[in-house]
């Protein structure tokens, strides 16, 4: 069961908004903008975000499937974000010793993150857009718990007018819309959907843009 939030969103091209990449003395050990905890991604090819973006789409579909409630959702998705089979709902395993999740979860290597230390439903994002030369700032699947600071699943992100201009109908298409970061950094802007289906559909859709038309070149 993955959770979503009711929301309108606004899917038309922000042309009123700042855009632009920033510059690298903006940019720190914990990345762009007045967030904590964060980090910056860096440089993302393309074949390593589709991989990113197959491994949580399973991931995505094994928790839905496990849960039937958002809180059952959020305990599950942290157990696979952390890797941690003792993450799962109490008596979940004794109760499912054989489901996929716990088979999943009992091969994991606790040592190495399988989402990049990144959120379930924001991870294929964060690795599709910095494939196309954005520069990801923040991001929150949203959580069901009173310690989210965001009611939706958003990422912060940075880019060149034209790399906007290109995302604009697959940020449509995949039921996502923009929204103004700025109060947290100059030339931040917000990719916000009801639901991390939205993000890993919206993640897939950049991907294969790029495989039809390559992403967008130059700059204004």
């Amino acid at each position: 069961m993955i959770p979503a939030a009711s929301i309108d969103v606004d899917a038309s091209f922000p042309a009123s908004f700042a855009m632009g990449l920033p510059d690298e003395d903006e940019i720190d050990e914990e990345g762009y903008g007045t967030f904590r905890d964060v980090w910056t991604i860096g440089e993302v090819g393309h074949e390593e975000a589709i991989r990113m973006i197959e491994t949580e789409r399973r991931l995505v579909g094994l928790v839905d499937q496990a849960s039937r409630t958002a809180i059952e959702f959020e305990t599950m998705a942290r157990a696979v974000e952390t890797g941690e089979v003792e993450n799962l709902p109490d008596g979940y395993v004794t109760e499912n010793p054989h489901s996929d999740i716990v088979q999943f979860l009992g091969a994991v290597d606790e040592e190495q993150s399988t989402l990049d230390a990144l959120e379930l439903g924001v991870a294929g994002l964060a690795y599709a857009l910095s494939s196309v030369r954005c520069f990801t700032a923040a991001s929150c699947r949203s959580h069901y718990s009173g310690h989210s600071w965001a009611d939706r699943p958003v990422m912060f992100f940075a880019a060149e007018r034209p790399t906007v201009h290109w995302l604009t109908p697959l940020v449509r298409d995949s039921g996502c819309g923009f929204a103004d970061g700025s109060d947290r950094a100059a030339r931040l802007l917000i990719v916000q959907a009801p639901s991390i289906t939205n993000f890993v559909d919206l993640a897939q859709r950049i991907v294969e843009q790029v495989e039809r038309q390559g992403p967008v070149e130059g700059k204004v």
